[in-house]
């Protein structure tokens, strides 16, 4: 033990009140002398020189409040009367010392120890993005703290909220938005006892794209949006394969894009889906259905096979039934002129007294249809009057 600290422990035994004339340094003080102070044992002047070479020297002589065991409360009390700092705590901070960013290597001091650099007095935090998030796609993020004189203080603690209830740690995040809506996004910047706030308004919302068309050569993307679209990590798929787009790919507002199947080395399709980063469909592409036309009731009939009225081909005119009675009304006029008056009547007497007798017994109804058309005929009746006229005649004769 040196003699001057053995010399004080004996005279703090004896004279208490004169072991404290002089303040002790708490600075460059030994465990023994730091054990003359007034509730200081050696167990917490330990822990004054073990926290004195963790974190330099003592600014203030506040500072050894922040040594386990000792706080604010009566042991400060006791001894504050007591110790001081030094040179080192005589010592001004400027402003520019004051605001320097705690994570600065300090110069190291004569006895090797790190000399202790205070955390500034204020901290400002900007935050970086475009602001613009769309929906299942992660928006990056990015935020710096600095000090009042501009410095970036990198051993800032910097928490994010994002709005919807989630949160992140770091200087650069990333955030993936489900729900369209406008967020605010909050930023605190932590060090020591020094907090800092930075926020920006983010913007989430579907995007407006689609599948336009798919072909031999390849997928044609439409971009309907009047701002870029990146396509970072968004995926082709088919029947036959995955394809990843690169990243910074995108695509121009209001643009139509074709990836070849040459470049995406998918096998050709005709139906494609395209997906978000997280795997979420963002547009699919079906190709229309072939329109077949019906069979018609001869088709059915034939086995399947196309008539001539189904296929436009039908060469066979059909005649309205008014058409055929007016037909036949002229050929019954033309019948009547060229028929003499009394073969006429006597041929309409043989068609009454044919049409009021009774139907034969035997023979189908298509018989007695077709029967029944041709006593209406204006021949046969003709006919029939010539030759009932003749039969009279005979009788005469």
């Amino acid at each position: 033990m040196p003699i001057r600290s053995l010399g004080l422990l004996v005279l703090a035994m004896i004279f208490p009140a004169f072991a404290y004339a002089a303040a002790v340094n708490i600075n460059t003080a030994d465990a023994a002398l730091l054990d003359t102070l007034p509730g200081i044992g050696l167990a917490k002047a330990g822990a004054i020189i073990k926290y004195r070479q963790e974190h330099g020297a003592f600014v203030r002589i506040e500072d050894i409040q922040n040594v386990n065991g000792i706080g604010s409360g009566s042991t400060y009390e006791k001894i504050a009367p007591f110790i001081t700092v030094g040179e080192t705590g005589a010592t001004p901070a400027t402003s520019d010392n004051a605001d320097a960013p705690a994570s600065a290597a300090p110069p190291p001091s004569p006895s090797g120890t790190a000399t202790y650099t205070p955390p500034p007095s204020a901290l400002s935090v900007d935050v970086r993005s475009d602001g613009n998030a769309i929906l299942e796609v992660p928006l990056h993020l990015s935020a710096e703290a600095t000090t009042k004189n501009g410095a970036i203080d990198s051993a800032a603690r910097l928490l994010w909220s994002f709005g919807d209830g989630s949160q992140a740690e770091g200087n650069a995040v990333e955030k993936t938005y489900r729900y369209a809506g406008t967020y605010l996004v909050v930023v605190t910047a932590t060090d020591g006892s020094t907090v800092g706030r930075g926020e920006m308004i983010v913007t989430a919302r579907s995007a407006q794209v689609r599948i336009s068309g798919v072909s031999p050569a390849g997928i044609t993307v439409a971009n309907d949006a009047s701002e870029r679209l990146d396509l970072s990590g968004w995926r082709f798929l088919t029947e036959d394969g995955i394809f990843r787009i690169p990243n910074g790919t995108t695509l121009l507002p209001r643009s139509n894009v074709l990836f070849p199947f040459t470049i995406s080395n998918l096998p050709i399709a005709s139906a494609a889906t395209l997906t978000y980063p997280s795997g979420v469909v963002a547009a699919r592409y079906v190709p229309p259905p072939v329109a077949v036309a019906p069979l018609a009731e001869d088709d059915i009939a034939s086995g399947g096979k196309p008539s001539a009225s189904s296929t436009g081909f039908n060469t066979t005119q059909t005649v309205e039934p008014a058409l055929v009675s007016e037909v036949s009304g002229t050929a019954h006029e033309t019948a009547t002129v060229s028929a003499p008056a009394a073969a006429t009547e006597l041929a309409a007497a043989g068609a009454a007294s044919l049409g009021t007798s009774s139907p034969p017994q035997s023979g189908g109804a298509g018989r007695a249809a077709q029967t029944g058309g041709l006593l209406h005929s204006p021949w046969i009746l003709g006919l029939i009057g010539i030759i009932t006229v003749a039969g009279g005649a005979f009788i005469f004769l």
